[in-house]
Order: C-alpha cells, then sequence, then structure tokens
C-alpha cells in the first residue's frame, strides 16, 4: 500500500513545483497539501476505505482548485504572475476526474460517487470523459433506469444528438421493459422533438418541401466540413458504449421497426405520420404489453386492466403538455385502443366524454361549445347503459371530473360560469 500511496503522491509533483514557481502557493502551503493528500491516500488505500473517503477527497481538490483560480485571478490583474499555460492550469481538474475514476472503479455500486462524478465532468465540460463514464455505468448497471434517463437527456438537451438519444431509449427498454417511467421519458422525447422541428421550420420559414430540401442540403454540406477524421472502424471517445443484450430479446426487436423521426423529414403534419406524433403512438403501442407481461400470472395485488388504464392516464397526461401538436389525434389513438380492448369499462366511456374538455379551462371561450359537446356524450352513454350501477358510476366520475376540472380553488371561475356549471353538475345528477 505504501508504494501506491507514493507513486500517486510523486505524480503530483510536477503540479505542485509549477505553482510555486508561479507564486500561487507558499513552500509551507505546498507542505500542507502533500501532508493531507498523504493522508487522503492512506485512507483510500487501506481496507476499511469507504465511499465518503474518496469525495472527501475530491472536495478537498475541488477546493484547492477554486483557491488556485481565486489567486491566479487576482494576481494576473496586477501582473504577479506568468499567464502561459502551463501544468498547474489543468492539473487540477484532472486529479479530481482520476480520484472519481479510481472510487468508481473500487465501489461500482455506489451510485452517489457516479453521481458526482458525472456533476463534476459537466461542469467542467469534460466531453470525452462524460462519455466514458456513462459508457461504463450503463455497462455495469444496464437495470438502473435513472442513468438511461440522464445518458439520454445528456444526449439529446446538452449535445442535440437526437438519433443518439433515441440509441439509448431503445436499448434502455430491452433491459427495462417494465420501466413505465422509461417508456414515458421516451414518448416524451419524441414528441418534444416533433415539437422542435416544426417550430425550428416555422422561425426558418421552410413551410414548402424545396425550402426544406435546400435546407437540408446545406446542412449536410456544414456536418460533411465539420467531420474531419474517419470514424468507421473505430471507437469514437464521443459515443457511449451501450451493454450488449443475451438471450432472446423480450422486446422482439420491436423497438428497430419504429418510424424514423430525425431532421431528414420532409412535408408536414398533414402528409407526414411521423410529424404528428406516431413514434410516440408506436411507443405507447408497444408499452401496454411489454408492461403487462411483467406481471406474475396469478396477481393478487396488480390487475391488469387497472395497469392498462394507469398507464393510458399517464400518456393522456403526457400529450396534454404539447399544445403545438395536434393532440387531438394523439387522444383517439389511445380513446380507440381503449374501445377495441376494453368498451364496457366505465373508465372508457368517461375519456370519451371528457376528451373534449382535457385542455379547456373555465376562462377560455370555447368553453360553452365544448362543454356542451361533452354533456350530449354523456347523455347519450347514460341513455345506452342498463345497468343502474354503471349509470351511478359514470355520473359521479364526471361530476368529480367537472369539479376538479372547472371549480378548483386555485383558478376559481367568474360567478357567472361558476353558476353554469353546478347547474350542469345539478342536471347530470339528477337526469
Amino acid at each position: 500500500m505504501a508504494e501506491k500511496v507514493r507513486y500517486y503522491l510523486e505524480q503530483s509533483v510536477p503540479e505542485l513545483e509549477d505553482l510555486t514557481k508561479k507564486g500561487l502557493f507558499e513552500k509551507n502551503e505546498i507542505t500542507m497539501i502533500m501532508r493531507r493528500r498523504t493522508d487522503f491516500e492512506h485512507r483510500i488505500q487501506g481496507r476499511g476505505s469507504k465511499p465518503r473517503d474518496f469525495l472527501k477527497y475530491a472536495e478537498f481538490e475541488g477546493n484547492l482548485e477554486k483557491l488556485r483560480k481565486k489567486r491566479y485571478t487576482r494576481l494576473s490583474k496586477v501582473g504577479l504572475v506568468d499567464q502561459k499555460p502551463s501544468l498547474s492550469d489543468w492539473a487540477g481538474s484532472r486529479r479530481i476526474l482520476f480520484i472519481f475514476d479510481r472510487a468508481t472503479r473500487r465501489y461500482p455500486g455506489d451510485l452517489s460517487i457516479w453521481s458526482q462524478y458525472l456533476k463534476f465532468a459537466k461542469s467542467n465540460g469534460a466531453i470525452k470523459v462524460i462519455y466514458k463514464v456513462y459508457s461504463r455505468l450503463l455497462q455495469l448497471q444496464p437495470r438502473n433506469v435513472d442513468a438511461w434517463l440522464s445518458a439520454a437527456k445528456y444526449e439529446f438537451e446538452t449535445n442535440a444528438n437526437a438519433k443518439g438519444a433515441r440509441v439509448l431509449f431503445q436499448r434502455a427498454l430491452r433491459f427495462n421493459p417494465e420501466s413505465l417511467e422509461l417508456w414515458l421519458s421516451y414518448a416524451q422525447f419524441e414528441l418534444t422533438y416533433i415539437s422542435r422541428l416544426l417550430a425550428r421550420r416555422k422561425v426558418l420559414g421552410l413551410i414548402t418541401k424545396k425550402q426544406q430540401e435546400d435546407h437540408l442540403e446545406a446542412e449536410k454540406e456544414k456536418l460533411a466540413l465539420a467531420l474531419s477524421k474517419d470514424k468507421e472502424n473505430e471507437m469514437d471517445d464521443d459515443v457511449i458504449a451501450l451493454p450488449t443484450t443475451t438471450g432472446e430479446d423480450d422486446m422482439k426487436e420491436e423497438l428497430k421497426h419504429l418510424p424514423e423521426a430525425d431532421m431528414n423529414m420532409l412535408g408536414n403534419p398533414e402528409t407526414n405520420p411521423a410529424l404528428r406524433g406516431d413514434v410516440a403512438l408506436t411507443v405507447f403501442d408497444l408499452c401496454i404489453p411489454a408492461i403487462l407481461k411483467t406481471i406474475p400470472e396469478y396477481s393478487t395485488v396488480v390487475n391488469e386492466q387497472d395497469k392498462a388504464f394507469e398507464i393510458v392516464y399517464k400518456f393522456l397526461q403526457l400529450f396534454d403538455h404539447f399544445e403545438d401538436l395536434n393532440r387531438d389525434y394523439l387522444y383517439m389513438h389511445i380513446l380507440n385502443y381503449l374501445q377495441n380492448k376494453y368498451p364496457q369499462d366505465t373508465r372508457t366511456l368517461l375519456i370519451d366524454v371528457t376528451l373534449p374538455i382535457r385542455t379547456i379551462t373555465s376562462s377560455s371561450e370555447e368553453l360553452a361549445a365544448t362543454l356542451q359537446l361533452s354533456i350530449n356524450k354523456f347523455m347519450a352513454y347514460k341513455l345506452k347503459l342498463t345497468s343502474v350501477e354503471q349509470k351511478t358510476k359514470l355520473v359521479n366520475m364526471f361530476v368529480e371530473y367537472l369539479e376538479a376540472q372547472f371549480l378548483d380553488e386555485e383558478n376559481k371561475p367568474s360567478a357567472k360560469t361558476e353558476a353554469l356549471l353546478r347547474a350542469i353538475i345539478k342536471k347530470c345528477k339528477s337526469s
């Protein structure tokens, strides 16, 4: 152990000499730094080391690096420090990354270390390190849903790499087909991407097919100029290496056949289904059977039909947020599924009844028209139902929905609107 400690400490000698040479630290401070590093190295190398020892070591180095930067900034303003780039300018960050790397190898199952490692790498813009960390994390913990979501979010939101994020989501679902959070996040990603794509075209004025083709050609030329190295037959440092599936794929390769949604899509939502959100709808179609398959056959805790409706409600709530897309088209796909699968369930009837008013508020100008349509559907269903119990259930559910949607204390309607709504509720209860 002593040899290892000595080896790691010797690696920092050139950096400390550079700090002294630049006048950023006095000799007594350098001695104190070496003493602290020696203490930390003995702690993390010992048999009784714990994850927090690595984190404290990294924290110490982080504070030291902050102090170095403050002194450098202060002294450089008055010309008392050599501003020529040297070893100490990057050695601090590199040392912290190395500490985290050693920590993850020593404790690969400790998520707090991985989280701190990624947080520091991202704050320092260490892109290649970030990709390597995600690659190792996903290889070691393919069942960690949060890790997949974090990697996909980084690809899409930070690197604007939609294709890479899509690959991550699809591979994640092969390892975790039972995760509703993962399915919903994938659908949200596809809808968000389509929304941004359509908004970008609108801002750029790319309305006609010819304009879109010309713009795409210009984008491809820029990309070709930016790519200066051949990446075909070698591992790219800026690609997350994904874990491979073994044995029979539970998803039966269905995810491979999802419709593509990328910048090469032409047309508009009326002529191109993918621009209407069909990718997200395909995700919904694959989600329910995949999750229901994971429910034990004789389970008394989870009912398949109840689980299916839980998934439906989550997807409907997700679609509510995308105002710039054709939400009615998305809603109707889910309603058609319910009417084919669970036509007699009261929840199916309620969803059909409330679809017109799902995104309407008490102050909306369309309230009267959409509310009338909803009530007409409600009355029609009520007349068709023969079971008194089912009628009562539908009435109670519809009334509860109206009260929650329009008579909420936080968004109180005007006195006139409230009186109208209460009269409607009273009529629904009595008729």
